[in-house]
């Protein structure tokens, strides 16, 4: 049998002598150091309910659900941290940065896995023309404050971020215009839908 190292028996007789190097932990709580990456929290102040957190999630922790069948219509985000691999891409590729970071919480034991959710929820605006989702209102107010002037080339967000001017009625179109036409430019459409609109204004049927 080989001698036990004097480097072994130094520390073995120092921990008899002076206790274990450990921490005291759960006796005394442990302050995690700055980067640890505990517990991702929503910021409902900065979230804007774009679901990028969702579409980066490995672990598929973070789902997103329209309803437009409410009034208004809803987006929901929720996030299930007993299936949370804690890796951070959900902070990283937020697009305020702030709308939900990883905190320093880390005792999450618990035998109710259904306790194990948060969730944002913002209204949703819907494309005026074929009920497809656009985006948070939130998240298109965003936008449209990030773009500045510039975002005044694209309808949609003139509407939004000015509130709903209703430069017209809804019911001032011309009935000899076919659907998506030149009355429907100041109308809150989707990316496919305003293609629609613009190259039927610009070269026809």
């Amino acid at each position: 049998m080989r001698k036990p190292k004097l480097r072994e028996l130094k520390e073995a007789l120092r921990a008899v002598l002076f206790g274990p190097f450990t921490s005291k932990y759960p006796f005394e709580p442990h302050t995690p150091p700055d980067g640890f990456r505990g517990l991702p929290k929503f910021n409902a102040d900065d979230c804007i309910g774009c679901g990028a957190c969702a579409e980066v999630c490995p672990a598929l922790a973070i789902c997103t659900c329209d309803d437009r069948l409410t009034t208004p219509p809803t987006r929901k985000i929720t996030q299930r941290w007993d299936k949370c691999i804690f890796c951070g891409q959900c902070e990283l590729n937020c697009a305020t940065k702030t709308g939900i970071t990883m905190t320093k919480t880390y005792s999450l034991a618990t035998l109710d896995r259904k306790s194990c959710t948060q969730s944002v929820q913002y209204e949703l605006v819907l494309c005026e023309a074929c009920g497809e989702a656009v985006g948070t209102r939130k998240q298109l107010q965003w936008v449209a404050r990030r773009l500045g002037a510039k975002a005044y080339a694209n309808p949609t967000l003139i509407v939004l971020a000015d509130g709903g001017m209703k430069l017209a009625a809804p019911d001032a179109g011309r009935t000899a215009e076919p659907a998506l036409a030149r009355n429907d430019m100041m109308r809150v459409l989707c990316p496919a839908c305003r293609r629609t609109t613009v190259v039927r204004e610009l070269w026809g049927e």
